[in-house]
């Protein structure tokens, strides 16, 4: 995430064309509880997948468990986002700078987020392309894998405690 945090969050509240990606909404505990209902699945999805040896599919499964936990997270605010990096640009504004979250939660889910992304963009190409085409078994490892598994668990139970304060 860039570093001029206040510029990203302004341009993601009011930007100059286009919906905003960020939106003040009334607050909502039902919304939120649905993201981290959906957190939970993605834990769920994460672990059969990993069970399973689908490393790359483990990984986004434990991205999309972090990410929906931010959106939990935001809607305890009353703020909803429709963008990934403005979402994540709201959390570490309104937890990791004052402090309701530690930074290592932050740099979880940018790690999670930037493999992720490798799968993103491999996607785009195919689909611009018309062409399947597939990474090499040296991009994702076991052990990628297997930090994801602890770091997303950690993620949505440390956001389960702010919602429930």
């Amino acid at each position: 995430m860039p570093e001029n945090l206040e510029r990203i969050l302004l341009g993601c509240f009011h930007p100059k064309e286009g919906r905003p990606n960020l939106q003040k909404v009334p607050v909502s505990t039902e919304r939120a509880q649905l993201h981290i209902d959906k957190a939970h699945n993605n834990l769920r999805a994460m672990k059969l997948m990993f069970d399973n040896d689908l490393l790359d599919w483990t990984i986004i499964c434990g991205y999309y468990a972090m990410y929906h936990a931010v959106l939990a997270s935001l809607y305890k605010i009353g703020v909803r986002a429709t963008a990934h990096y403005c979402a994540l640009a709201a959390f570490k504004e309104f937890y990791v700078k004052r402090g309701k979250v530690k930074p290592e939660f932050l740099a979880y889910i940018k790690r999670a987020k930037q493999l992720e992304q490798k799968y993103s963009e491999s996607l785009d190409k195919a689909q611009e392309n018309r062409v399947v085409e597939q990474y090499g078994v040296e991009i994702i490892t076991s052990d990628d894998a297997e930090w994801i598994i602890e770091d997303a668990k950690d993620f949505v139970l440390k956001i389960e405690e702010i919602l429930a304060e």
